[in-house]
């Protein structure tokens, strides 16, 4: 294998792997977007039931004395 061979091959590989880092670097944002979103839903969820918690709290500290 000459020298411009192997100089080619590294350059293909090189490309192949600035690639794949793009590429990897899409899914992580996608999936940090995503993980976001599920984040907001979570502590919609958490703020909601908290609430609950204090109402029927009050109700039963109301009703105990």
């Amino acid at each position: 294998m000459t020298d411009s061979e192997k100089l080619d091959l590294l350059l293909e590989k090189v490309s192949d792997i600035e690639r794949r880092m793009k590429e990897l670097k899409r899914q992580q944002m996608k999936d940090t977007a995503e993980l976001k979103a599920m984040d907001e839903i979570i502590f919609d969820e958490v703020e909601r039931v908290h609430e609950i918690l204090i109402r029927r709290t009050d109700a039963l500290e109301k009703r105990i004395g």
